[in-house]
């Protein structure tokens, strides 16, 4: 089972390889993945299996809290390491704020995994 820890520099390489690897289209990239790190506002965490990252996710609380970032591994999809991630930032997140997200309506997979640890649709941007 994956252990979930501080996202820090140890990490830092190999996450932001793996963030290309699922969104190759728009990736986070290594010195967004560094800022966020030294930013005390973002709770940054990954999933390691023997060591390798396969999952992580980032969690920015400054007043309300936003999920800004959650990725797993093609093949560690469906096993419920997605929800393990999102559990342990919304652990991090100040008790009684809100914490809000942005998904596309076409990703299935993501707003199954966020309805079932609470998340409710509150808005629909346009064109997103």
């Amino acid at each position: 089972m994956a252990e979930i820890t501080d996202l820090t520099e140890r990490w830092l390489e190999k996450t932001a390889a793996l963030d290309a690897e699922i969104f190759p289209e728009s990736p986070w990239g290594i010195d967004m993945f560094r800022q966020n790190i030294r930013n005390p506002y973002d709770h940054p965490v990954v999933a390691l299996e023997e060591g390798i990252p396969v999952a992580y996710g980032i969690l920015r609380q400054i007043d309300d809290g936003e999920v800004l970032l959650v990725g797993v591994r093609e093949e560690d999809r469906r096993k419920g390491l997605g929800r393990r991630v999102v559990s342990e930032l919304l652990k991090r997140a100040d008790p009684g704020k809100n914490i809000f997200l942005e998904v596309r309506d076409s990703n299935r997979a993501a707003r199954h995994l966020y309805e079932s640890a609470g998340f409710k649709e509150i808005s629909r941007r346009k064109n997103y």
